[in-house]
């Protein structure tokens, strides 16, 4: 995140957009900017389409597939010094190869352009913002096993890291597998219990299980805790 702002509700999260049309730009841009039906959820902050790279907080990459400029500018991105925005990229074409190389490259953040809703990529945005990854859901399952060997044997050596699961969700998970219940998990957290089991249900639909032992056995199998 640029300048290593933390985010609050009121906190504008500041995003660039980079294509190779004006057309995708202009798409995006509008996407961005439009306030999705319904409007934002309550409590989110409001996002804010800059022309300036150098201030943004995430930059949103726009592209028909994970081609050779694609990944260059994610080359360019990583290569830059002091702070630098986090990237997302909206793509045409996404399977699981096309996916496993935007992660190598950095890539942590993903949207296929025919699912790039505005609240969509609005809410992929500031989860990026947050330090966040997001992938299309279909993806996630697939790429779990590459995605945990490209984890340990190209990203950890680089200093980079794709978590499927937001940082509240694994700190849950990881207590889950030491056999912590609801309550203590609650309570040592700061949460309701109420809100412990609303995270259950979202890491067991983000990892396509059905309950939160088969979700421990997952992510310990897949290295995520």
């Amino acid at each position: 995140m640029s300048g290593g702002q933390v985010h609050g509700a009121s906190t504008p999260v500041r995003v660039a957009v980079r294509a190779r049309d004006p057309i995708s730009q202009a798409g995006v841009v509008a996407q961005l900017g439009a306030d999705p039906a319904g409007g934002d959820p309550a409590g989110t902050p409001p996002v804010l389409v800059t022309g300036d790279d150098a201030t943004a907080d995430v930059l949103v990459v726009v592209g028909d597939t994970v081609d050779d400029w694609l990944l260059a500018q994610l080359d360019a991105l990583a290569a830059a010094g002091g702070p630098r925005p986090r990237p997302v990229l909206v793509v045409g074409q996404l399977d699981d190869t096309a996916g496993l190389r935007a992660i190598e490259a950095g890539g942590l953040s993903m949207v296929r352009r025919a699912e790039s809703s505005a609240g969509l990529l609005r809410e992929v945005v500031r989860a990026a913002a947050r330090g966040e990854a997001r992938l299309p859901t279909d993806l996630l399952s697939s790429l779990l096993t590459r995605v945990g060997r490209a984890q340990r044997q190209v990203l950890a050596p680089r200093g980079l890291t794709i978590l499927p699961l937001s940082p509240r969700q694994l700190a849950v998970l990881r207590m889950i597998a030491a056999g912590a219940d609801t309550a203590t998990i609650a309570r040592d957290l700061s949460y309701s219990e109420r809100s412990i089991k609303n995270i259950v249900h979202e890491i067991t639909v983000q990892l396509g299980v059905r309950n939160r032992t088969q979700a421990v056995a997952h992510a310990i199998r897949e290295g995520l805790i």
